[in-house]
């Protein structure tokens, strides 16, 4: 192992990554498609599931797309396209908020939340394939690894 190339090795696993879900969104979009359920999981890709979690753990919060850009480190035109493709596929509707007319918060539909333990199984079949053949001690050490080279890059959310 050569521990002297950090940005080779986080460019092939984020290869690696990219492959491994493009991988199993074809096999999903099969599934989807031979079941002709219209609302199955395999519509979405990562990020939407990610983000559809993290709405229903803070469902008695107001939510803003700015949060979202904030937790999963997206620039504004980026959030807001994502945020329009959740909207027209019926996961989400942004509601005027009674404190400042500017402001949206996001909302998940019935729609969203009635996908939430299929989307939730995908996410951890995800996490347990990442993890194995890890301790928790590798796991923590990984984790403050990523976070510390997030701050030596900059950024904002670790």
């Amino acid at each position: 192992m050569n521990t002297g190339n950090i940005g080779t090795e986080l460019r092939e696993l984020n290869i690696s990554l990219l492959r491994y879900v493009a991988k199993n969104k074809a096999k999903d979009k099969a599934d989807c498609d031979a079941n002709d359920n219209k609302d199955h999981p395999g519509k979405l890709h990562g990020l939407q599931i990610w983000v559809i979690d993290y709405l229903i753990k803070h469902q008695g919060e107001d939510v803003f797309q700015r949060d979202l850009e904030k937790e999963f480190v997206m620039r504004r035109p980026t959030a807001t396209t994502f945020i329009k493709k959740l909207e027209q596929g019926g996961l989400i509707r942004r509601e005027t908020v009674a404190y400042d007319a500017r402001l949206k918060k996001l909302i998940l539909t019935d729609k969203a939340l009635g996908m939430q333990d299929m989307m939730m199984e995908r996410k951890k079949t995800f996490e347990t394939v990442l993890s194995a053949d890890l301790s928790d001690d590798e796991i923590r050490q990984f984790v403050a690894t990523i976070q510390k080279i997030k701050r030596n890059l900059g950024g904002e959310h670790v």
